[in-house]
C-alpha cells in the first residue's frame, strides 16, 4: 500500500514537468505545435524500437481477441490526436492568464472519466464519488469568478480573462474526453492484458495524426518559422518530456497501479496522481511565477482537492 501511494505521488509530481515546459512554451512564445512533433517522432522511436525487441524475444502473447486489439488502438489513437489539441488549448490559456489556475481547471477533465464508468459501464455511483464531482464542478466555476490582478483597462481584463478561462475549459473538455479514451480499453474484455508500450504507440500516432490534421487546416504544415536558437530549445524540452513521461509510466504509475490494485485501493490510483500534480504545479506557479490568486480562486483550488480526495474514499 505504501508503494503503491509513494508511486503514485511522484508519478503527479513528474508530471508537473509537462506544466512547467508549456507554461514557458506559452509564455515565450515557442512554437508549441513542433514541442509536440519533435516529442512524438522521440516516443515513436522508443515505442518502436521496444516493441521490437519484444518481438525479437518472442514472448507467448496474451489471449485477447482482435476486436479487444482494435478497440485499443482506435481509442488510444483517439487519446493522443485529443492530447495535441488539448496542449494547444491550454498552451494558448497559459499565454493570456494565471498558470496554476489553468493547470487546475484542465486536471479537473479526471470527472469526465468517472461520469464515463457511471454512465457507459454501470459503475456504482456512490455518494462519495458524486459528492467529489460536484466539488470539482464547483471548484472550476470559482476559479472563473476569481478576480485577476490589476493590469489595464477593467474592459480589457474583462476581454482577457473571458479568453484564457474559454481556452482553459477548452482544455479540460478535451482533457476529459482524452482521459476517457485512454481508460476505455481497461474496461474491454483482456483489454487490461494489452502492454502500455502498444498502447503508448497509438497514442504517440494519434498526436502525429492531430499535428499532421492542425498543420493542413492552418495552411502551415512544414513551413514553421523559428527564432533563433528556438529549434535548439524544443528538442530539449522534447527530450526531457520523454526521458520523465516513459519513465514514469515504465516505472512508477503502472506499478502504482498495480500495487494500489492489490492493496483492494485501486481507485486511489487516478485521484492521488492528478491530485498531487496539482498541489505541485499550484506551488510552483505560486513559488517561481510569483502568480496572484484571488480569495475565490484559492477556494476553488482547496475544493478541488477535496472533490479529488473524497472521490479517493
Amino acid at each position: 500500500m505504501f508503494m503503491g501511494i509513494l508511486f503514485a505521488v511522484l508519478t503527479g509530481v513528474s508530471w508537473i514537468w509537462i506544466g512547467v515546459v508549456i507554461s514557458y512554451a506559452a509564455k515565450h512564445r515557442l512554437n508549441i505545435p513542433y514541442l509536440q512533433l519533435f516529442q512524438t517522432l522521440i516516443g515513436i522511436t522508443v515505442s518502436i524500437s521496444l516493441l521490437a525487441g519484444m518481438w525479437l524475444l518472442r514472448k507467448a502473447p496474451p489471449d485477447i481477441s482482435a476486436q479487444t486489439k482494435w478497440i485499443t488502438a482506435v481509442s488510444m489513437f483517439g487519446n493522443g490526436f485529443l492530447n495535441y489539441f488539448m496542449f494547444l488549448a491550454m498552451g494558448a490559456a497559459m499565454k493570456r492568464g494565471p498558470n496554476g489556475i489553468i493547470w487546475s481547471i484542465v486536471q479537473a477533465g479526471l470527472i469526465f472519466p468517472f461520469l464515463m464508468g457511471i454512465l457507459v459501464f454501470h459503475v456504482s455511483p456512490s455518494v462519495t464519488r458524486i459528492t467529489g464531482i460536484l466539488l470539482i464542478v464547483a471548484s472550476v466555476l470559482l476559479f472563473g469568478l476569481g478576480k485577476e490582478k490589476k493590469t489595464g483597462t477593467d474592459e480589457s481584463r474583462m476581454q482577457q480573462k473571458k479568453t484564457w478561462y474559454l481556452f482553459a475549459l477548452l482544455a479540460m473538455v478535451l482533457c476529459g474526453i482524452n482521459q476517457c479514451c485512454g481508460n476505455l480499453p481497461s474496461y474491454l474484455n483482456s483489454g487490461e492484458q494489452i502492454g502500455s508500450v502498444y498502447r503508448a504507440f497509438f497514442a504517440q500516432t494519434g498526436t502525429l495524426g492531430g499535428w499532421l490534421s492542425g498543420g493542413l487546416a492552418a495552411g502551415t504544415l512544414l513551413r514553421p518559422k523559428f527564432a533563433a536558437g528556438e529549434v535548439r530549445k524544443l528538442l530539449l524540452f522534447a527530450l526531457s518530456l520523454n526521458a520523465v513521461g516513459l519513465t514514469a509510466s515504465y516505472l512508477l504509475f503502472y506499478n502504482a497501479l498495480d500495487f494500489l490494485a492489490k492493496a483492494n485501493a485501486g481507485s486511489l490510483g487516478y485521484p492521488l496522481v492528478v491530485s498531487s500534480c496539482i498541489v505541485g504545479f499550484f506551488l510552483y506557479s505560486a513559488l517561481i511565477l510569483r502568480e496572484n490568486t484571488g480569495i475565490l480562486q484559492k477556494a476553488g483550488f482547496v475544493l478541488g482537492i477535496a472533490g479529488i480526495v473524497i472521490i479517493c474514499l
